[in-house]
């Protein structure tokens, strides 16, 4: 007998199958990177054991390393960016940090 799973469970499998192609319908394959594809199995895996989901807030703080994560870059060149005020940015202490919607504002404005 074969074992029923949910739509939740049917979509991180098929995530965990292969995280670079999400598919919706069985002629259309929707590619995604694989940093979103992992976003998209954790998300599901948190709304399947009921955790609570909640969007970031643009007021939210990111640290140098997760917005260089973001924009696919090293570390320092986003220090130097904030530095040069390219990217607007403000230090808590000693530490520089960006505000979620700069980063993303940045990311969209770069292409």
């Amino acid at each position: 007998m074969q074992e029923q799973h949910s739509p939740v469970e049917a979509a991180l499998a098929e995530l965990n199958d292969g995280l670079a192609v999400a598919r919706t319908q069985a002629a259309d394959h929707v590619t995604l990177p694989k940093q979103t594809a992992v976003w998209v199995r954790d998300l599901l895996e948190d709304m399947a054991e009921g955790r609570l989901v909640r969007p970031p807030e643009p007021e939210e703080e990111m640290t140098t390393q997760q917005v260089a994560d973001l924009l696919g870059v090293s570390r320092p060149f986003v220090v130097k960016l904030i530095d040069e005020g390219k990217l607007p940015g403000h230090k808590v202490g000693t530490h520089r940090r960006v505000y979620m919607r700069d980063a993303h504002a940045f990311k969209q404005k770069r292409g």
